[in-house]
């Protein structure tokens, strides 16, 4: 190593305690706050210039810790066993030299296997049975102890309180996730009503998982998924711990591979790289773990990782293109969004020309402008995102700042914000856009289901005064659809015969389509099943709203609330008159369907997917998108494709549509 100079130490020592608090404060964001203002590989690059500089002034180790979730607002306790976290990296050449390290330290073991998993971007959890009795479930905090979150990981319906055939004392290990689907579910609730959006879906679990309401924990639908033991491990080998866990009633790691030969190693990680785009949850890169439990301990551990792990991190996919505009768009609730508007780039297998900005913060922070060559991350590749921007790149005379707008883009009202929200809202409740987004909502699919009336057509009639409110839909005529472009005498009768249809559905698809704060379909349905009819909600105190299970007391005081505005009332008066016939889900009890969760893939040639979803939950089942290890039977049509190949492979009963209709038929006996 070429000898530094006085001076050269020195800025190395101002540069090491630069990224020193630059990553403490991430720290802070990431595991107490859940608000990270940058990815992991970003925040993997700060850790990486920390080691190569502290590597040039001294041969220590590295004095990064492991993080530390703990909350500060929850009882904490002491693992029986440390919780440490991975080395890991971006680079492929380095799983190599951890190989060599391994047979180095190992030098008298000739055949050393690994087990190759994937990397759940999730919160470690530690769950201590004993006697078989979960008592404490704990975060990973700071690897000696974490937060007691006994109560909240409760409320995950796959997970066992009770075990048998366990050592007395056990300690299991995993993560706690969120489906994707429920995670961009949940995201645009709360965009819509101005909340803050989790950056993904680890963030979101992860808040969740720290709130003092378990009720609003369970309504989250929390998963988890178990793969290692802490204390209590009387296994030889890490692959027989997955097998174990599951006959212990636990849902554990299936995605997993051993492997003898490095030589695999690139085979392997493609294998993987492609499943994990088939997984309910998101992955962001594959652990390698030395499988002989033996040779684990005869490694052992360095003060914040094991020798005997290491996990090899997926880069994000990322392209540059042209900012070319930001639109700025106002939402049914007044919330004004910017979203970015790109030259259009190949990103995660698909074209992308526009991105999210979020809000006027982000816009600021990261001082975007227009004619910028931006850098875009599908988040979670989920969400395309704007994530930097090439400075380099950006005119010498440079680019004019972008200007959040003060007043509202299409009314002009002055936009406001309230002290808790990150958004800007258009006060005006008569905003033309306001008023398009809350029709095109009422009619929607989740809604009152008015199959084409989509936006070009609420616009149109919006445009020509035809429309104000949901209750005008009911009073169009004819000659007012003729108004629309290319509607002739066929277009028009089948958009009035499918408004008419409207008028006989499910109570929660009304109460879902009026738009109160903070009720979304899962909340519509429990409001339905409990009041049969909008009238009883809309008089209910607020103290039988607190009985309905998921109801807090915002969501309570939104819903009284609502219903005290002159506005809202003089609107529901309207609709009363439309001659709405409700219909409720009568449930029946069929042994083939009842309690199991079903994906429905292909198409089928006697049903729509709407009517095979609404069969199911007829009959008593669930219906999920994804394929994980809750789902029982996967539906398949024609054309089934991948999820067909994923279900065979994980041993997931497959229906044909006969089969299906022929469990349809079940009479009680």
């Amino acid at each position: 190593m070429v000898a530094l100079t006085s001076k050269e130490k020195k800025r190395i020592q101002k540069k090491i305690l630069q990224l020193y608090a630059e990553i403490e404060r991430h720290n802070r964001l990431y595991y107490k706050d859940s608000r990270p203002e940058i990815s992991d590989f970003e925040y993997d690059c700060l850790k990486s210039e920390l080691l190569h500089l502290e590597s040039l002034l001294s041969d220590e180790m590295v004095k990064i810790g492991i993080g530390d979730d703990r909350s500060g607002n929850l009882l904490t306790r002491k693992h029986y066993a440390p919780m440490l976290s991975l080395e890991n990296t971006y680079d492929l050449d380095d799983i190599f030299d951890f190989d060599v390290r391994i047979r180095k330290l190992l030098a008298a073991e000739k055949n050393i296997e690994y087990v190759v998993e994937p990397k759940i971007d999730g919160l470690a959890v530690n769950l201590i049975y004993e006697k078989g009795q979960l008592k404490y479930a704990l975060t990973r905090g700071n690897g000696f102890e974490g937060d007691d979150v006994t109560e909240n990981v409760k409320t995950i319906e796959d997970l066992p309180w009770h075990i048998a055939n366990a050592p007395d004392l056990i300690e299991i290990r995993g993560e706690v996730y969120m489906d994707n689907e429920i995670f961009q579910k949940i995201n645009m609730e709360r965009a819509d009503t101005g909340e803050f959006v989790f950056a993904n879906a680890r963030n979101l679990a992860s808040g969740t998982l720290k709130l003092m309401d378990s009720e609003a924990v369970r309504l989250r639908h929390l998963k988890i998924l178990l793969y290692g033991i802490g204390t209590g491990n009387c296994l030889e080998k890490q692959s027989e711990i997955y097998p174990f866990l599951q006959e212990l009633g636990f849902v554990s790691q299936t995605y997993y591979h051993i492997i003898t030969n490095l030589d695999d190693i690139a085979t392997v990680i493609r294998r993987l790289d492609w499943e994990r785009k088939q997984l309910p949850y998101a992955t962001d890169g594959v652990v390698f773990k030395v499988n002989e439990r033996a040779l684990q301990e005869k490694l052992g551990v360095t003060a914040k990782a094991p020798r005997w792990a290491f996990a090899y991190k997926f880069e994000p996919e990322r392209a540059e293109t042209i900012l070319r505009s930001v639109t700025f768009q106002v939402g049914r609730t007044g919330m004004v969004t910017p979203v970015a508007e790109l030259e259009p780039v190949y990103l995660s297998g698909s074209c992308v020309a526009r991105a999210t900005l979020h809000n006027a913060d982000d816009i600021v922070k990261k001082d975007i402008r227009i004619g910028d060559t931006v850098i875009v991350e599908k988040s979670g590749e989920i969400i395309p995102a704007i994530v930097g921007i090439k400075l380099e790149n950006r005119p010498q005379n440079g680019l004019e700042k972008l200007i959040f707008p003060k007043n509202c883009p299409h009314c002009n009202t002055q936009l406001i914000r309230l002290p808790e929200e990150v958004a800007w809202r258009c006060p005006n409740v008569n905003c033309q856009e306001q008023i398009i987004h809350k029709i095109i909502y009422f009619a929607s699919k989740t809604a009152m289901n008015i199959d084409g009336f989509g936006e070009s057509v609420v616009r149109k009639l919006v445009e020509f005064g035809k429309v104000k409110t949901p209750a005008d839909i009911y009073v169009l005529q004819k000659e007012d659809l003729y108004l629309l472009e290319n509607f002739g005498e066929k277009s028009v009768n089948r958009l009035l015969s499918n408004i008419e249809r409207s008028k006989k559905i499910e109570l929660w698809r009304f109460i879902n389509g009026l738009g109160i704060p903070l009720i979304g379909e899962k909340m519509a349905k429990d409001l339905a099943n409990h009041f049969h009819h909008w009238d009883a909600l809309a008089v209910a105190p607020l103290a039988e709203l607190g009985r309905i299970r998921g109801v807090g007391r915002k969501v309570a005081q939104g819903i009284l609330n609502y219903f005290r505005d002159s506005k809202n009332l003089d609107l529901l008066q309207r609709l009363q008159k439309v001659g709405f016939e409700f219909e409720k889900i009568v449930v029946q009890y069929n042994p083939h369907f009842a309690q199991k969760v079903f994906v429905l893939t292909g198409t089928m040639q006697q049903f729509t997917r709407d009517q095979a979803k609404k069969l199911i939950e007829k009959n008593g089942g669930f219906v999920a998108n994804t394929l994980s290890t809750n789902v029982n039977v996967l539906i398949a049509g024609s054309d089934a494709g991948q999820k067909l190949d994923i279900a065979h492979k994980k041993n997931i009963p497959i229906w044909t549509e006969i089969d299906f209709a022929k469990k349809l038929t079940y009479a009680a006996p």
